[in-house]
């Protein structure tokens, strides 16, 4: 299943990569994680109110594209398999921020309602981005 989401936020596209980019440090902009941090190529994420921890490998890192890649590894969602990109694009009104996923669950008959879910923190986090950067 894919989800994408994206938001223009009305700022230089480099402040918005310069916090959305820190692959280590989203728990000061995604609502949804309580607190993140990275050891190489794998963060660590808490989820807010006793969700659980996740861990994600980054696979991708672009600085000039202001994009990156990673896939989840572990954690308390019930996925087969699950690739996201986060995106900060260049866009007449400032930044256009794109993050899309493609996932498959353990049972795919849960796969609307997490595309939902995932919808959701997706949205949270990208409004939640355009607030600190304003």
């Amino acid at each position: 299943m894919r989800v994408v989401e994206s938001l223009v936020i009305a700022a230089d596209p480099a402040r918005v990569w310069k916090l959305g980019g820190d692959t280590a440090n989203i728990a000061d902009w995604v609502p949804a994680i309580e607190k993140s941090h990275q050891e190489g190529d794998v963060r660590h994420a808490t989820f807010a109110g006793g969700g659980g921890e996740a861990t994600e490998r980054i696979v991708e890192h672009d600085d000039a594209a202001r994009s990156y890649v990673y896939e989840y590894l572990s954690g308390p969602l019930a996925l087969k398999s699950y690739r996201s990109r986060f995106s900060v694009r260049e866009h007449a009104e400032g930044a256009e921020v794109v993050w899309d996923a493609e996932f498959t669950a353990e049972n795919a008959a849960e796969e609307p309602a997490l595309a939902e879910a995932i919808r959701g923190i997706y949205r949270a986090a990208m409004e939640s981005l355009a607030e600190k950067i304003r």
